[in-house]
């Protein structure tokens, strides 16, 4: 990846006296993609994640200037302004989120995504950004790609105009960004930007979401890499269907069969459906909880939870919800405990295989909360039919809020059998399967360049 960017970086360049004043310094960042290993379907829930950041990955060259726009450059070399009034009121002040969501509705994706960096920054981190900038963008299409966009302009940002901020907190300005401005009400989390932000390369980051704390980077052992798939768009409408409400519904009924009012419970479990544990569930919760809920039967006996709004005549998977919460906490922490132990030749494939098992445990309870969709099914079915003696570990699908289809473990040199099974898949379906490989650092450790 580090010729990807030195070759942008001459284009970047060769656009002095072009696209970009001549005399003025011009600063270069670069942030990956991201798919999530074990977890991030149950981020929100409170499980430990492991997000890994892909080779694809978001360049922007920024300079600075005086002009009240922000003058963005695509990949097709169409320019596009965004006046600085759309982010910054006539009383100088950054505008609230909610107005500038709705100012910057009508306009395309990318404008979206460099002004919602530029607010967060504003609004959270009281950044003093004078004037406007001119912006050159690059990016690869794949899983995560919006997020790596939002984090490189950020960290561009940062470091042209000299603000100094953590990168922990440079990622939560990014959440904060695509949240209340990219996809305003979607509940966005922090793993997908902290990925592209802290991530080193080849290393997984381990993110304990309670809240969005990183417990460090985990290499991989010698030999072994993460790929992910995206079919066609990506992961079907049903990926994220009824999960927050599932989750919410789960907790309230297991606090009520514990016999704790909702302040108890959060004392107990912090708000985290996977606080409750492996015992606790196995052991007295689990046969407790309904399979499935209507949400009528649910806001007679409790309301609405708070800040979700359920729907009267859906259904939502109580049981599956609270098992998959607490169980994907356990899987992440077993493959973590796993990946730290195969560090001999001798017992490698073996504690591998093992990561590859909870993989697939991970997908079929997920598959049973409402997550994942046929493709995903079709996919995972196709790699454990491959298995080790094409060097795939293991597959599931990954938290649709990276955009991948399907995550995959393996062996470095079996990514010709995982093309022959995309291959086979695209043929088949009639639909284009795309696979993201490589691993690039987050834009905090990759740095920034001054041209």
């Amino acid at each position: 990846m580090s010729i990807e960017f030195e070759r942008f970086i001459t284009a970047a360049r060769a656009q002095r006296g072009g696209f970009f004043d001549a005399s003025r310094p011009i600063t270069a960042a670069r942030a990956p993609g991201w798919v999530d290993l074990l977890g991030g379907v149950a981020a929100h829930a409170g499980a430990l994640a492991l997000g890994w950041p892909l080779g694809a990955s978001a360049f922007v060259a920024l300079q600075p200037d005086p002009a009240p726009a922000i003058v963005v450059q695509d990949e097709q070399g169409h320019d596009t302004s965004l006046p600085l009034t759309e982010l910054i009121a006539a009383d100088g002040r950054p505008r609230a989120y909610g107005e500038a969501a709705q100012r910057l509705a009508p306009r395309d994706l990318l404008q979206r995504l460099v002004g919602a960096a530029w607010l967060a920054l504003l609004r959270e981190e009281f950044a003093h950004l004078p004037g406007g900038a001119r912006l050159l963008l690059r990016w690869r299409s794949g899983p995560g790609w919006p997020v790596s966009v939002v984090a490189a302009v950020a960290q561009a940002l940062v470091s042209a105009f000299g603000v100094r901020l953590a990168p922990r907190e440079l990622g939560l300005a990014c959440q904060t960004a695509l949240g209340r401005v990219v996809q305003p009400g979607s509940a966005i989390g922090a793993l997908g930007p902290l990925v592209s932000v802290c991530a080193h390369a080849d290393a997984l980051l381990l993110l304990h979401p309670q809240p969005a704390w990183m417990w460090g980077n985990l290499h991989l052992p010698t030999g072994t890499t993460i790929w992910a798939l995206r079919v066609g768009d990506g992961p079907g409408s049903g990926a994220r269907a009824t999960s927050g409400a599932a989750e919410a519904i789960a907790y309230r009924i297991a606090a009520e069969a514990e016999e704790l009012d909702p302040g108890e419970a959060d004392a107990r479990w912090l708000g985290y459906l996977a606080n409750i544990g492996s015992d606790r569930l196995a052991r007295q919760l689990r046969d407790l909880l309904p399979a499935t809920v209507s949400g009528q039967a649910y806001l007679a006996r409790y309301g609405q939870p708070p800040g979700l709004k359920l729907d009267a005549g859906q259904h939502y998977p109580a049981r599956a919800a609270a098992v998959l919460a607490v169980e994907e906490h356990l899987r992440a922490r077993l493959a973590v405990a796993l990946l730290r132990a195969a560090a001999s030749k001798a017992q490698r494939d073996d504690d591998l295989a093992l990561v590859g098992e909870l993989m697939a445990l991970s997908h079929w309870a997920q598959r049973a909360a409402g997550h994942g969709d046929a493709h995903a099914d079709q996919l995972v079915d196709r790699v454990y039919a491959a298995g080790m003696s094409q060097g795939l570990y293991g597959a599931r699908a990954p938290s649709a809020e990276s955009g991948a289809t399907l995550v995959v473990l393996g062996r470095a040199e079996a990514e010709p059998a995982l093309q022959a099974i995309a291959a086979g898949y695209a043929a088949e379906h009639g639909l284009p399967v795309a696979i993201s490989g490589g691993s690039a650092a987050g834009c905090s450790p990759a740095g920034t360049r001054e041209l």
